[in-house]
């Protein structure tokens, strides 16, 4: 699986093995801890008792990208299979490699035929596949462009709609900052993973009185 993202996605053998790792422990964390987050909460409405139940929707749609692509879709598979639904990826078109070994893992740990399952599909098998009656939800992680887009698609369908979209995460360095340690910090926070993490340093805003000897280490 590691070998395979870094030859899709292009990130070094160790940050691709990092994230199976953290992928593996996602599961575990779900395993243990997700029985507990669904079971049936008593609660009182209006003076009267009343019980909240969490049920399944039926299938979801995901589409995800191609930044993390182990760990963008478990975190987002594992609880919708775990709360009794069936999902559907659809994967960025680099990384379909990826897909086809997340389904065989699935396939491999018992999951019926069909719980879980891959399309490689274009824009317009997308919109078919939002408009289609059997699909109950849609979820996506990517651009702002393609999240509009995909969430318009929803909306018109009356389809529930989740978006996880761009992002722009300033790197803020104060005058009492270690320089030294503030320089590698910058560097890992804007290069990690190829440089394609939603929460990257995109900015960076440095005090006046330090950034003429901030700057020169980062050129």
């Amino acid at each position: 699986m590691a070998q395979t993202i870094s030859r899709e996605m292009g990130k070094p053998i160790l940050q691709a093995r990092a994230e199976v790792t953290k992928s593996a422990g996602l599961c575990d964390w779900y395993a243990e801890h997700g029985p507990a987050m669904l079971r049936a909460e008593p609660t009182l409405v209006e003076n009267h008792n009343a019980v909240i139940e969490y049920r399944p929707l039926g299938p979801i749609l995901a589409v995800m990208p191609w930044n993390f692509p182990l760990w963008q879709v478990l975190r987002g598979a594992v609880p919708i299979l775990l709360a009794g639904n069936s999902y559907l990826l659809k994967h960025a078109p680099n990384v379909l490699g990826s897909a086809d070994l997340i389904a065989q893992i699935f396939a491999d740990a018992g999951f019926p035929e069909g719980v879980f399952g891959w399309v490689n599909a274009t824009n317009d098998g997308v919109s078919q596949a939002i408009n289609d009656r059997r699909i109950a939800a849609v979820t996506v992680t990517g651009s702002v462009r393609a999240g509009a887009a995909i969430g318009a698609q929803a909306g018109a369908a009356l389809k529930k709609c989740v978006l996880e979209l761009g992002g722009s995460d300033p790197f803020i360095v104060l005058n009492d900052a270690d320089l030294d340690l503030a320089v590698k910090a910058a560097v890992a926070g804007r290069y990690q993973n190829t440089g394609q993490v939603c929460a990257a340093a995109k900015r960076f805003i440095v005090e006046e009185g330090i950034a003429e000897t901030f700057y020169p280490p980062l050129r």
